[in-house]
């Protein structure tokens, strides 16, 4: 008796062409921003504004998931590692085509964490990029890849040919279907572990290249060692935040609020002349870099831009100035009110 019978043709590759545009963009994307991670000193240093200690901390002020946040922190190192790495496989499995919809679920998973942490508070919403991932995502997690240009499909294809299973054919015989969708998992999980196994190693090779820039736990920064000896002046003059020394003209001097945990910048732009303001993007709470180049304050996130002599925004998404803090000079030290 046949064990299969001909079918008349699907339309799954011409759906699979048409997704594949999508699939090519969200695939080289995610494993973009994945090996970018492994590679960048700063996403694992636990001082840098821009590394993921430091932006979690910033995001789980304003976050849904704030609490959870929290937790993470006491193991920042593991969870960084674990969202790189989470990025990487997940953009392997779409562009390639491997287990596809798994694929493109766990990067909606990773897009949905990202929407609830740095993207929360985007207004319009429309200026937040991880919940437009999420939308594009939804399309390969419901049909796959449509078996086009897919290592999936290749490798099912293959155990079919081997078991004499014509291509497009239904099977009828359930052992023989069963057989085939077992060894079909075996082989594509083969070929998924090793796709995982060299792109993992291609990025530990790239944190590897950062370890000696890497620094294990947050360190007090230089200004924040002299507010331990500011307590004897702070009842009349506020809490040292910097010498003027510190700050030449022209320049942006980062120091920490003791009132909040969080950094901010303390500006020279004429002589004689002193203003602060909160290193907080007022978008989405990245924290901002000064640029001196450009005299601006630039969030990492989304191009928020502020200017570097007041903090007033400049560049959107942004829609309101850095937070003003006020300063005294006392002498040639630099006081917090």
């Amino acid at each position: 008796m046949s064990n299969s019978r001909s079918r008349v043709p699907s339309q799954s590759s011409n759906l699979g062409l048409a997704l594949f545009p999508l699939r090519a963009f969200l695939g080289f994307t995610f494993i973009y921003a994945g090996l970018q991670k492994f590679f960048s000193a700063d996403y694992w240093s636990a001082t840098s504004s821009n590394g993921f200690l430091s932006q979690t901390q910033a995001a789980s002020v304003n976050s849904p998931i704030g609490f959870i946040l929290n937790h993470t922190l006491e193991h920042h190192a593991i969870f960084a590692f674990a969202i790189a790495a989470g990025e990487l496989l997940s953009g392997l499995g779409i562009l390639f085509g491997i287990w596809t919809r798994w694929a493109a679920l766990g990067a909606f998973g990773l897009s949905t964490s990202f929407f609830l942490t740095v993207s929360w508070g985007t207004s319009p919403y429309y200026f937040g990029p991880d919940i437009v991932f999420m939308a594009a995502l939804l399309p390969l997690i419901i049909a796959g890849d449509g078996n086009y240009l897919s290592l999936g499909s290749k490798i099912a294809e293959g155990v079919r040919r081997d078991k004499g299973v014509a291509p497009g054919a239904v099977i009828s015989n359930a052992p023989l279907e069963n057989e085939i969708k077992r060894r079909t998992l075996l082989k594509t999980g083969a070929v998924a572990g090793g796709a995982g196994i060299a792109g993992l190693a291609v990025g530990v090779i790239g944190y590897k290249s950062n370890s000696n820039k890497v620094i294990a736990t947050a360190t007090p920064s230089a200004s924040a060692s002299t507010t331990a000896s500011a307590s004897a002046s702070a009842a009349t003059s506020g809490t040292k935040i910097a010498s003027v020394t510190d700050v030449p003209v022209g320049s942006a001097f980062k120091f920490m609020n003791p009132a909040t945990g969080k950094p901010g910048y303390v500006m020279q732009p004429a002589a004689g002349t002193f203003v602060a303001c909160s290193a907080v993007c007022t978008h989405q709470g990245c924290i901002v870099n000064f640029d001196k180049a450009s005299d601006i304050f630039h969030c990492p996130c989304h191009g928020a831009e502020f200017d570097g002599t007041s903090g007033a925004v400049t560049r959107g998404p942004a829609h309101r100035d850095l937070e003003k803090f006020t300063v005294t000079v006392s002498g040639t030290d630099i006081f917090l009110a």
